[in-house]
């Protein structure tokens, strides 16, 4: 019986036998490589060159796969590596941007820093050119579309961590915003890759009437539905006005479920209303916070980075 492999096991022994490459390889020298069997590799080829990871240029009768390099990133800090994204974004260069993140992922560069320190940035300085002028909607509109993009290549090129089976996240947005909107996806993205059981609602405003919290402890009570133990993450991105209105649907959240949740509140805005005169990070709840706070809220994040760090420290005091 032929031998099953998972596409994320052929793509790196694909890539492997191609960095060493570069002149590029048949598909019977990368079958010879890598120990798969023709008809496998070939299908596996096809798949990779359709999402763009590799290219074929014919030689006669025989097809050479080569690796899309497009860049070198050896050298370049995050920094540099944004700027170069920024530029192919901001010329409506898809391809590119979608080279240089496939590259920057075979790269080993860890793709939560890629969100959070390329993607991320890029629309906001395009939000920053919006508000100056420099752009127009129709602009941001198109710029936020194709980052959003990148967010779902970046999802599903990266490797997944160890599942957490009993760890559950959940993510909606109470506003419409576009940058707020994709500091959430790119959460839940992190989350995904790190192991967790993600559940991404997305923008619920229109939802955030009387039976707004019924709704969301049903939903959490069928995700847990027939098991034993499990832990619930519900991040929600708001603004600064929406935060007596958010706390009251957390308490009766929290108050409904017999199980135990914590709530963590993303949105830049939040936090810059909150402290602008501080920079010392996401807020954890109960430590040093002088001002008033929503009690019920746990957590207020705008680093994704910091965010999963919380998170998997609460994840392991409960000891599952």
């Amino acid at each position: 019986m032929p031998k099953s492999y998972s596409l994320e096991e052929v793509k790196q022994r694909i890539i492997d036998v191609l960095r060493q490459s570069d002149s590029g390889l048949s598909g019977i020298e990368i079958a010879e490589r890598t120990g798969i069997n023709r008809v496998t590799i070939t299908k596996y080829l096809n798949i990779l060159e359709t999402m763009g990871i590799i290219k074929r240029k014919s030689m006669g009768p025989v097809n050479i796969w080569y690796i899309q390099h497009g860049i070198d990133l050896n050298n370049k800090d995050l920094l540099e590596l944004q700027q170069i994204y920024m530029d192919a974004l901001f010329a409506y260069d898809e391809d590119r941007a979608r080279t240089i993140l496939l590259n920057a992922i075979h790269s080993n560069i860890d793709p939560i820093l890629l969100m959070s320190d390329v993607v991320i940035p890029t629309i906001n300085t395009a939000g920053e050119l919006y508000i100056r002028g420099k752009m127009n909607a129709m602009d941001v509109t198109l710029l936020t579309n194709l980052a959003m993009e990148s967010l779902d290549l970046i999802k599903f090129n990266s490797a997944r961590g160890d599942m957490k089976r009993d760890a559950y996240a959940v993510f909606i947005s109470m506003h419409e915003k576009g940058r707020e909107v994709m500091n959430m996806k790119a959460a839940s993205i992190a989350f995904y890759i790190k192991g967790w059981n993600t559940f991404l609602l997305g923008n619920v405003a229109s939802e955030a009437g009387l039976f707004l919290d019924i709704d969301l402890v049903r939903f959490i009570n069928k995700i847990l539905r027939d098991k034993g133990k499990g832990m619930i993450l519900l991040y929600i991105s708001a603004a600064k006005d929406e935060l007596p209105t958010l706390n009251e649907l957390i308490r009766s959240v929290k108050e409904s479920l017999e199980r135990s949740i914590l709530v963590m509140v993303g949105g830049g805005r939040v936090l810059e209303s909150r402290d602008k005169d501080k920079d010392d990070g996401d807020k954890n709840i109960g430590e040093g916070v002088k001002d008033a706070t929503p009690p019920y809220i746990d957590y207020y994040a705008t680093d994704i980075v910091k965010a999963i760090e919380w998170a998997e420290r609460m994840y392991r005091s409960l000891k599952f």
